[in-house]
């Protein structure tokens, strides 16, 4: 499908547009957020159908991951390399103002300790309101993280990521991608999870990335 072609500043504006329009979203959508959790089925159904919608808009051929260069919010520099270490990367992209991407930094943390062995790493990637970071925003960002007792790295987004494709003008927070060693998104998942919610997405995308090893 072919994307039309969209100026810098209209692309910059769209991204502000559609994270505040998401978090939105999101925080309406909390409460239901909050009663998933006791279904597991009616959870992996709904993520189901929003993986199948993403996979066929071609988030395949992004190249917004294989070409990277960022920071984290301690400002160190990051690059595509952080995913040729593992076999599989989780990104999970949220919002401070997003309370159920807050409600699951506990349990992704969780995740990243224990899959690491596995070959398995996740990030999480701040997008808020505008490009980058303020400072406010940052130690808001660590504020949420430190009482969650969250330890798993943090990227933030550039103007080059965003003005590349489409791929993070999200319709909902969070949004994950999972990303194979050499920076391709295999899948990618709109809304939060529990943990078996998660374990279960998470040894599902595995046995597909290895399967193709």
């Amino acid at each position: 499908m072919n994307r039309k072609r969209i100026t810098k500043k209209a692309t910059l504006a769209l991204v502000a547009m559609m994270t505040v329009t998401s978090v939105v979203g999101c925080s309406q959508s909390n409460n239901s957020n909050k009663n998933q959790q006791g279904s597991n089925q009616k959870t992996e159904q709904k993520t189901e159908q929003k993986t199948d919608k993403n996979t066929n808009s071609s988030l395949s051929s992004s190249t917004i991951f294989k070409d990277m260069k960022t920071t984290d919010i301690d400002g160190n520099k990051v690059d595509k390399s952080i995913f040729s270490k593992y076999k599989l990367t989780m990104v999970n992209v949220w919002n401070t103002g997003c309370s159920p991407c807050i409600s699951e930094i506990p349990t992704l943390d969780r995740l990243n300790k224990e899959y690491r062995e596995k070959g398995v790493s996740i990030k999480g990637m701040l997008l808020e309101s505008g490009i980058g970071l303020t400072d406010e925003e940052k130690a808001t960002a660590k504020e949420i993280l430190s009482k969650a007792n969250a330890t798993y790295q943090q990227l933030t987004v550039t103007k080059d990521m965003v003005e590349k494709d489409d791929t993070l003008l999200l319709q909902a927070f969070p949004t994950t991608f999972f990303i194979d060693k050499d920076g391709n998104i295999v899948d990618s998942i709109e809304g939060s999870n529990d943990y078996d919610g998660w374990k279960a997405k998470i040894d599902e995308v595995l046995k597909k990335v290895e399967a193709n090893e």
